[in-house]
């Protein structure tokens, strides 16, 4: 391989690591939910998760010094072609419940950029969903024309949230610990330490959620100087540092925002956050507009890319007969066209479903965030189950970096990480609380999903996406028969 692939630098894989991975958004969904519990959960998952995660990925990543694709190599490296392909399609349906909730949280950005305000009403989830269905089929139709100055759009408004979020730490901290505004909230033991109950443990989905997708950057250790010793420093230093500045948002937003305005306020309290800092440092007009178009344009250009790359790569690479042909046909420039409108087609249907049955905009927005943090749990499992397998079977893999030299730890690693998604998964995705309250014969509260809506909607949306996966290729390998 020529060096003169190798143009990236640690800091610019750092950048794209962080870039990547962190969204100012999940502190804040993360801070509705949980509250201040959020600082040590995040701790916890950087520490017990994301760093022995990277650990692994830099050890996959030089047992396949000459891979392109990163994780579906990685994953047929110790599972084989099968659960490569079932574990790359979990990864390109987990995109489709990622628009579910990327979407509305776009049309609200759209309201505060040119009002100021969240004009949809708090029952108004059905006219949310219908809005997001155009923009999702607009989107579509430019990424079927070729997404020419997309990634520039991205770059500059993924680095504008960036800051976005920075700024946000700097100035809560000045403004309470050097200018002596009181805490917005108590920083007591036992507001901090976490309750353990359902909410919890489902809401521990998101916060794996948000540490993970460092798998994705695995793709580029070809380009980068230094090779996988670099990649493997680099990969750890960033795991730290997202989980630091995580920790430090949600400390952030203790200090600047009322516990009482962050209850079931997932539609509005990123726009209340910032308008509430900006009136103690005296700015009182057009805040909350610079935020929605910079979480709009931030989204914008990440539904384009999102939309396009993921359908490009599995639909242009899975192997020939898997799929009809129609759909992985190609244009000129390599795109499948088919593809993304059948995506659309499925967006549509993921979108319809609960706006029609859920009746408030924060319980929507709720819903979604939550399925998305379950089912982007998916690919994670199937890596996990792989790194096991290959370090019991294939240990004597030639490699320049092990998490350890005894395959057993490495195993135990992979166990205990593998038994945390699990539980975190099965209690993300399974309305466990809303049972519960049902079988004591309780109502449910105000704006809940009814657990009945939520098991048909989120597991069998799992189970006929990966149904579906082992279908197809139980029909290739009978055709190749």
């Amino acid at each position: 391989m020529s060096d003169n692939r190798k143009t990236l630098g640690s800091f610019a894989l750092l950048m794209m690591t962080f870039t990547a991975i962190f969204s100012f958004n999940q502190v804040i969904n993360n801070s509705v939910s949980i509250g201040l519990a959020s600082i040590p959960s995040f701790i916890f998952a950087t520490i017990a998760y994301f760093i022995p995660f990277s650990l692994m990925i830099g050890e996959f990543a030089s047992a396949n010094p000459d891979s392109e694709s990163g994780y579906t190599s990685w994953i047929k490296s110790a599972l084989g072609d099968k659960w490569a392909f079932v574990a790359s399609w979990t990864y390109f349906f987990v995109n489709l419940f990622f628009f579910s909730s990327i979407l509305p949280s776009m049309i609200i950005a759209l309201s505060y950029t040119f009002l100021g305000k969240n004009i949809f009403p708090s029952d108004g989830s059905f006219t949310v969903s219908i809005i997001s269905i155009i923009i999702f089929w607009i989107g579509t139709f430019i990424t079927t024309k070729g997404a020419k100055g997309i990634s520039i759009v991205t770059n500059i408004s993924g680095t504008a949230r960036l800051l976005m979020g920075v700024v946000f730490i700097v100035l809560a901290i000045v403004l309470v610990v050097f200018l002596g505004k009181a805490p917005a909230q108590e920083f007591t033991s036992e507001n901090i330490m976490p309750k353990f109950d359902f909410n919890y443990f489902a809401t521990f989905a998101w916060i794996l959620q948000a540490v993970g997708g460092a798998e994705s950057i695995g793709v580029y250790i070809k380009d980068l100087k230094g090779g996988n010793r670099a990649f493997i420093r680099t990969i750890i230093f960033s795991a730290l540092f997202v989980g630091i500045v995580y920790a430090l948002g949600c400390l952030a937003v203790g200090l600047v925002i009322p516990k009482e305005l962050l209850e079931n306020n997932y539609s509005n309290v990123m726009y209340d956050a910032f308008n509430l800092l900006a009136n103690d440092f005296g700015i009182k007009k057009g805040v909350t507009n610079i935020v929605g178009l910079i979480l709009f344009l931030a989204s914008a250009g990440s539904l384009v890319l999102w939309a396009s790359a993921p359908v490009k790569i599995f639909f242009s690479e899975t192997p020939k007969g898997i799929l009809p042909e129609k759909i992985t046909k190609l244009t000129d420039d390599g795109t499948p066209v088919n593809a993304l409108y059948l995506q659309a087609i499925v967006v549509t249907i993921l979108l319809i479903i609960p706006g029609l049955g859920i009746g408030e905009v924060d319980s929507l927005l709720k819903f979604l965030i939550n399925m998305t943090a379950a089912t982007s749990l998916l690919p994670v499992l199937f890596f996990l189950i792989a790194y096991i397998v290959f370090r019991v079977k294939y240990d004597n893999t030639e490699r320049s970096f092990k998490l350890s030299k005894n395959p057993m730890i490495g195993v135990l690693f992979g166990v205990l990480l593998l038994i945390l998604f699990a539980i975190t998964f099965v209690t993300s995705i399974i309305p466990l609380e809303s049972i519960f309250t049902l079988m004591r014969g309780e109502a449910l509260p105000k704006g809940t999903t009814h657990p009945v809506f939520a098991i048909l909607y989120q597991i069998g949306g799992v189970v006929i996406f990966l149904g579906f996966a082992f279908f197809l290729w139980h029909r290739y390998e009978k055709n190749k028969k």
